[in-house]
């Protein structure tokens, strides 16, 4: 498949350092190709630092139980591209994807530039376009202002919480990162963001009132967290969501907030999230969850000490580079009996020894892995894999796990 090949042969930036500057050479490519972006129906962007992929996934599952026909777009896959672009639940077939990029790079062909998310994006609009879905739920990759996905002209804004990530692109205040965020806020359309944002609200709120969008604060209690799932309360509501997690009471009652702004009912039976404490093995617990910086390591320890009271685990750890991974590891430290230190097979990965060093003066019981493929001697005791979401997808495909 050549334009699959060409794909990869693109700037990528979720495997190299550094980022797009400048949104409107990707319009010039969508003009090209006629817009696509300003056909979709109802467009609904998620932006933030923490929870945005939880989010998505479960007001496409909420909107799909209602009876519609929904496009979702997520970045980065795990374990196969086709996970990026799905039409309820469904990922793009790869033959439809091809014949989508060869469009792209037809348009690219007469003078138009373009990156690898780019161009996944711009298939995204075509399929979804194509499909005549009635709902398209995008999770904006890095930042927002300058994010591929914030082309569309959504008609609700989501931003969960923000927290410190990408500070060498986004900026090294909360305020600084919250106002990239912020930039998905571009029309009138109503913004969702929680509570917990409070110390940056006045940057949203400032964004807002430019344009004239009321921003949403949504409150939430947490009520149950256990192996089937987490039960929060929120607008008066006691719900449920069939996820495992403190944190997705907060992407829950978001997710709500989305369906009550749309008119509809908040349905999440069935949503699955992949790489989100997701459990592959029970005895021995072999859990993997997609945590990557400080913020995300915080909620994972404290919804692995809420459903699994009094455990400890192994940690398995690969970082990229530019992360926090310090403030990560003292996070976990309390929980972990043995911290391993591994790397991804990208360049962006996080040198080995760089972590252990730091990570030896945190925790006296860590050692080194060379490579994933030492993970499965490590897997004799109650395991976690996390700290990036390339290690996951790395683990998964040797695990032969395929989420489509």
């Amino acid at each position: 498949m050549k334009n699959l090949r060409r794909l990869y042969r693109l700037t990528n930036y979720e495997r190299v350092k550094g980022f797009v500057k400048d949104i409107k050479r990707f319009r010039d490519l969508l003009k090209a190709l006629g817009n696509p972006h300003l056909e979709l129906n109802t467009p609904i962007l998620v932006a933030g630092t923490k929870g945005k992929g939880s989010v998505v996934h479960i007001v496409s599952r909420s909107l799909q139980n209602s009876g519609f026909k929904v496009g979702m777009n997520t970045s980065p896959h795990l374990v196969s591209l086709d996970e990026r672009i799905r039409v309820n639940g469904k990922p793009i077939p790869l033959d439809r994807l091809e014949d989508l990029l060869g469009a792209v790079f037809r348009a690219v062909d007469r003078g138009y530039g373009t990156t690898f998310f780019e161009s996944i994006t711009a298939a995204a609009f075509l399929h979804f376009l194509n499909e005549r879905t009635d709902y398209e739920v995008f999770e904006v990759g890095l930042g927002g202002r300058l994010d591929a996905t914030n082309v569309v002209e959504q008609k609700v804004s989501v931003i969960t919480r923000i927290g410190y990530d990408h500070t060498n692109i986004l900026g090294n205040t909360l305020e600084e990162i919250a106002g990239e965020k912020a930039g998905i806020i571009k029309n009138d359309s109503p913004v969702i963001t929680t509570f917990r944002n409070e110390e940056v609200l006045h940057v949203i709120e400032r964004r807002a009132k430019e344009y004239g969008a009321e921003v949403v604060v949504v409150g939430y209690r947490v009520l149950d967290v256990g192996e089937e799932g987490t039960v929060f309360e929120t607008d008066g509501k006691v719900l449920k969501v069939p996820l495992l997690g403190e944190f997705q009471a907060e992407n829950g009652a978001l997710s709500y907030h989305v369906m009550k702004v749309l008119g509809l009912s908040f349905k999440p039976e069935g949503v699955f999230v992949p790489g989100r404490m997701h459990v592959l093995r029970r005895s021995p617990l072999l859990l993997i969850d997609g945590a990557h910086n400080p913020t995300a390591a915080e909620s994972l320890v404290r919804s692995l000490k809420r459903i699994f009271p009094g455990r400890r685990f192994n940690f398995v750890l690969a970082f990229s580079r530019g992360k926090d991974y310090v403030q990560f590891l003292r996070y976990i430290r309390d929980l972990a009996d043995w911290i391993f230190i591994t790397r991804y097979p990208w360049r962006r990965s996080e040198q080995v020894e760089e972590v252990l060093k730091r990570a030896l003066t945190l925790h006296g019981k860590c050692a080194a892995l060379s490579s994933v493929y030492e993970i499965e001697n490590v897997l004799t005791e109650d395991t976690v894999i996390t700290g990036s979401l390339y290690l996951l997808g790395e683990f998964l495909r040797l695990w032969g796990v395929r989420y489509a």
